[in-house]
């Protein structure tokens, strides 16, 4: 997921492979090189302390947060932002849109009269890569040119860049072909994205973007034809960005933002759900929301900037205590492109000083936490005076060792390479929360409880 994920694909490299059959992976496996597209995921035991915990991946991603997020101090005060405008969003929808049902009882809309949005929804089905017990990216199809052709990219609302690989010769997965296209087109400027130790590099082109069956035409988007060996572990072609446009690097709308101006979607919002250690059943719902894997009507909260999906943060519940933080002015970016959580490191400090037991440890990773095993938690964030729990089962990371007593958190410290003022919310949280992100009303995210939190998901 960095960009989303580029979870450090050397770090997926070094862990076991997990087959589509419950046999347990030979140990020679560790330390050969495989593909993480030749990955599968397969349903794990709910019990996070029958794992044992493994660093290399966390602390790789932990590297790609500090990069990902390095001009965010500067993005959250206006510096540097592409030209952007949310009111030229509102009223793009299309005109046969459906008002659509809010939390908020004193501004709630009509709904249908069945209390339904219209289907079939324009829906795209994501995979749920799996890597050491963890969630490691989210990836659906995507089609570029014409005629068509089909790779795959990650989901990420931390970043607003498409891109994709075109005539690079080292880049291992499937690529586009622009000759191949009669709609492309570039003007050759340069284009470069960087994360943790690796990046891409190409130009900023043009063609035909197709997604659930809503077409974009001359989209913009970077055609990478360099790329670092990392990138090739992972099982997705590119990554579509879903932020706000202001924080492209192509100074482009994004393919969502296109959609509303060109009044292709019913709503100016999109839904994203993600399964537990489920290969099948992600999915991303484009200007709408399927009731089918959320439960109840959203809860708003509104977006602080309109950089990344930001929302304000005021404080952390731990079996029922409750911290304030609003006196420290954190955002939190929701970030379906990241794994865990991430927090400021007095932030961290503050939040495993709750829990009995918790210790920095370091001997064990950089920004790792542990905790008892045995220790019974209910864990919730606050947004905007609202609470969103954590389930155990994301939390709880595993084991340090097969016969430690510590288990290690997934609520990691950025240190001092991470942004100061900035929390990064990724699937650890949105796992149990149906996110839908709405471009109207000045812009706000809504948190629906999953499906994945009944019995047996």
């Amino acid at each position: 997921m960095f960009f989303s994920v580029l979870h450090l694909a050397i770090a997926f490299a070094l862990l076991p492979v997990y087959p589509a059959s419950p046999a347990i992976p030979h140990s020679n496996f560790r330390g050969q090189k495989v593909r993480i597209a030749s990955r599968r995921s397969v349903d794990t035991p709910d019990d996070p302390t029958s794992h044992i915990f493994d660093a290399f991946y966390v602390e790789n991603e932990r590297n790609i947060i500090a990069t990902k997020y390095a001009e965010s101090p500067d993005f959250l005060a206006g510096i540097g932002l592409a030209p952007f405008d949310l009111e030229t969003f509102e009223g793009a929808a299309s005109a046969t849109r459906i008002l659509f049902p809010y939390s908020d009882a004193e501004s709630a809309d009509v709904l249908p009269a069945n209390g339904m949005m219209p289907k079939p929804y324009p829906v795209t089905p994501l995979t749920d890569c799996v890597a050491a017990n963890m969630d490691v990216l989210y990836y659906g199809p995507i089609e570029i040119g014409t005629p068509a052709q089909t790779l795959t990219v990650d989901i990420d609302t931390g970043s607003a860049d498409l891109w994709l690989p075109s005539n690079c010769a080292g880049c291992a997965n499937k690529q586009f072909k622009p000759e191949e296209s009669s709609t492309y087109s570039t003007d050759g400027k340069k284009f470069s994205i960087a994360y943790g130790s690796g990046n891409v590099k190409g130009i900023i082109a043009r063609d035909m973007v197709s997604l659930a069956g809503l077409s974009v035409c001359n989209q913009t988007f970077g055609a990478v034809n360099r790329a670092s060996p990392d990138f090739n572990y992972f099982p997705n072609d590119g990554i579509i960005g879903m932020a706000f446009g202001s924080i492209s690097k192509c100074k482009g709308s994004t393919f969502f933002e296109n959609l509303m101006l060109q009044r292709k979607v019913a709503h100016n919002m999109f839904s994203v759900h993600m399964t537990r250690r489920r290969e099948h059943g992600s999915e991303l719902c484009l200007g709408c929301f399927d009731e089918t894997k959320a439960k109840g009507a959203p809860t708003w909260i509104p977006v602080q900037s309109q950089t990344y999906w930001t929302v304000y943060m005021d404080s952390f519940l731990v079996n029922n205590r409750r911290l304030s933080i609003a006196a420290q002015d954190i955002f939190a970016a929701i970030d379906t492109g990241t794994s865990l959580i991430y927090f400021p490191e007095q932030l961290a400090n503050a939040f495993y000083a709750m829990i009995p037991g918790a210790r920095s440890a370091e001997d064990v990773g950089q920004g790792i936490y542990t905790f008892p095993c045995d220790t019974t938690l209910s864990l919730a964030l606050s947004f905007s005076g609202f609470d969103f729990s954590i389930d155990m089962r994301d939390f709880n990371l595993g084991r340090v060792s097969e016969d430690s007593s510590k288990c290690v958190g997934g609520i990691i410290s950025t240190g001092n390479e991470g942004p100061p003022k900035l929390a990064i919310v990724g699937v650890l949280l949105l796992k149990s929360w149906y996110t839908t992100y709405d471009y109207s009303n000045g812009g706000r995210v809504g948190f629906t409880e999953s499906i994945n939190n009944m019995p047996g998901l």
